[in-house]
């Protein structure tokens, strides 16, 4: 925990100064923009990016004096992202690589930035609550309009998957980090996510959410008596929610049920099928060179040397350029080195949010930055399961972004305040 001294500069006022609150109003914004926009209109994180750094360019000083506040959490996550970075310019320099192969897993830079920006401006909490609900609500409105127009599967701007990995994120927002007095439009937003995730067809997406949803059924449940009617009352919505999307995840149900069978009569060329043929591939490149892989960020040269893709007619699986899954993706392109530094991206922050939710006592546990924190990570990992989230700029950057976010939130909570 922070101690005092390092609280004194999160405790003053913010200073009144026309630069500074020009500065902090941006930032607010930025906050309030990204779940808005991330998946809800085709501009992403673009909006957040520009007010973010027109913040940081008004106030760069009061980014640095916010480091010592930040104490040694920020030291661990600091230490952690420039491990992965070190292991990820290993690669590029190994394989004699272009730095933009490296993608998002060299920005992850962007998470002791995030903490310090949201510890030097001091932003409401609130406005990243509201763009979530904002950002859910508008992806519900955009599955249904898709849906309406005969689309397979709802995808917003982005492919299927991303958009249901990234709605599944924004509920782990809208349900952690409710401010007092707002459920019913909570109830609102989660029902547009869970539409909006049905809706995209996206089983990966599934076992995510569903565990949101049990965590806030158990912390509100176990919350006392009022919070246990509000807990039964978002089961049932939540229940009429996938009630209504229940056709479309019966398809997607029946087509896994045929990947199988075409995958055990001999047939590999479908989305599960795809997904197993990929995986023993990785297994394969990552025994075969342990230390090195095949380069980050180009896993399409595993693919590309596979016997079943150099016949005359390969398989359609043979045009994907990432395994579909995190975990043999940073295993074949980076090897054990890889693996590694996925488990510490992964369980540092995931260590330092549990690290404040176990904190006794904690005012308003149901609805900490940490709990959200922690969320976010363990929600990433489980859709990292059946899809390559750092595949995608928008799914790894939303992720980099919202642990620093939550981070600098968490460290502002004080557990020891009545």
């Amino acid at each position: 925990m922070l101690v005092h001294d390092d609280r004194m500069f999160l405790d003053q006022p913010f200073p009144d100064t026309l630069r500074l609150r020009a500065a902090r109003a941006c930032y607010t914004l930025a906050l309030v923009l990204l779940p808005a926009c991330m998946i809800a209109t085709p501009w992403g994180l673009t909006p957040a990016a520009c007010c973010s750094l027109l913040a940081a360019l008004l106030a760069p000083d009061r980014i640095w004096q916010a480091r010592k506040a930040a104490g040694w959490p920020l030291l661990a996550m600091l230490l952690a992202v420039l491990f992965v970075v070190a292991v990820v310019s290993f690669s590029v320099l190994v394989h004699h690589d272009t730095w933009k192969d490296a993608g998002d897993r060299g920005r992850v830079l962007m998470i002791p930035v995030a903490t310090l920006m949201v510890l030097g401006f001091a932003p409401p909490r609130a406005a990243l609550w509201a763009g979530a609900v904002l950002g859910l609500i508008g992806a519900g409105i955009v599955a249904v309009v898709q849906t309406l127009q005969h689309l397979p599967r709802a995808d917003g701007w982005n492919n299927a998957i991303t958009f249901a990995d990234m709605a599944v994120l924004l509920l782990a927002l809208v349900v952690f980090l409710r401010p007092s007095g707002r459920f019913v439009i909570t109830v609102v937003a989660t029902c547009a996510g869970l539409v909006a995730i049905g809706l995209s067809g996206t089983r990966g997406a599934w076992p995510a959410a569903a565990l949101v949803m049990i965590i806030a059924l158990f912390v509100r449940a176990t919350s006392g008596r009022g919070h246990r009617f509000e807990a039964w009352t978002l089961a049932l919505l939540a229940v009429v929610a996938f009630a209504v999307v229940l056709p479309q995840v019966q398809q997607r149900v029946e087509a896994l049920q045929v990947d199988i069978l075409r995958y055990a009569a001999g047939d590999p060329d479908s989305s599960s099928g795809a997904r197993i043929e990929l995986f023993g591939l990785a297994r394969d490149e990552l025994e075969a060179r342990p230390w090195t892989g095949a380069g980050v960020g180009r896993f399409e040269r595993v693919v590309q040397a596979a016997p079943q893709c150099q016949v005359p007619a390969p398989d359609g699986w043979c045009k994907l350029g990432h395994a579909h899954s995190d975990v043999p993706e940073w295993g074949a392109t980076m090897g054990i080195p890889g693996l590694i530094a996925l488990l510490v991206l992964y369980g540092v922050p995931a260590w330092l949010f549990a690290r404040q939710v176990l904190v006794r006592p904690f005012p308003r546990r149901s609805r900490s930055a940490a709990l959200a924190g922690l969320a976010v990570v363990i929600v990433f990992v489980l859709c990292g399961l059946s899809q390559s989230m750092w595949a995608h700029q928008l799914s790894g950057g939303s992720f980099l972004t919202l642990v620093g976010i939550l981070l600098g939130f968490s460290l502002r909570e004080d557990p020891h305040k009545p």
